[in-house]
């Protein structure tokens, strides 16, 4: 009985290492794209207008 769980933990850890590795080659690819300009400008407006209500208030 000891060696089937033994096989099953061994299939299990095998699953879990290779959706890790997927995992990471999916992240690595979308942090290696680029920022888009469209949402750039977006946080770009947003802190222009937390300085102006920053300003505002003293």
């Amino acid at each position: 009985m000891k060696k089937p769980d033994r096989e099953r933990a061994r299939a299990i850890k095998g699953r879990q290492r290779a959706i890790g590795r997927e995992l990471r080659r999916v992240y690595d690819n979308v942090a290696q794209e680029p920022i888009p300009q469209d949402f750039l400008d977006l946080l770009r407006e947003m802190d222009a207008q937390e300085t102006e209500s920053e300003g505002g208030d003293s």
